[in-house]
């Protein structure tokens, strides 16, 4: 009974430690955006692959494209596709990994994926890997994106998070 009653006061002192700790606590300061790039992408006609398990799936084939930085520009390799779905209710993902080549001939795998919002905008986190010198900061970064798409385009701007605007990822 002495055991049961030493636990109960314990468990009670650790929760009110934990709560007063969490009243003291102030937020962390809100990250900036800064902007890493705009994109051009060019896409050829969407495939449809047709209802499955998670939902309805396409393939957009990215064919081209172009985009530019403070810190880098370049090409859009023809070597990717959005494998987008549409989920039982309506709202489509976004799942796109493709080839980005610089002017100076780094190359740069991106994986983008989000989703579409009830305003119609389409918001993405930004994943990089490149085993550059040059941009291997782009590996550690927290990127996002907005997307604006029309028949055979898409228009990304993208960017990455800085700690009270102040930016300690790149050199």
């Amino acid at each position: 009974m002495h055991i049961v009653a030493f636990i109960t006061g314990a468990l009670g002192l650790c929760s009110a430690v934990v709560a007063s700790n969490l009243e003291a606590r102030q937020l962390a300061p809100v990250p900036s955006l800064t902007h890493l790039y705009s994109l051009n992408c060019t896409l050829d006609p969407k495939i449809e692959v047709g209802d499955g398990p998670y939902g309805k799936r396409v393939a957009i084939p990215i064919i081209g494209g172009t985009f530019e930085g403070p810190r880098l520009k370049g090409t859009i390799r023809n070597l990717g596709a959005d494998w987008g779905l549409t989920d039982n209710r309506g709202i489509f993902h976004p799942d796109t990994r493709y080839g980005l080549t610089t002017d100076d001939g780094a190359e740069i795998y991106i994986r983008t994926f989000g989703s579409k919002q009830p305003d119609g905008g389409i918001y993405l986190h930004g994943l990089y890997e490149t085993g550059s010198d040059k941009y291997w900061w782009l590996n550690d970064i927290v990127a996002v994106g907005v997307l604006k798409s029309g028949t055979g385009w898409v228009y990304i701007d993208m960017y990455y998070m800085v700690d009270d605007g102040i930016d300690l990822v790149t050199p």
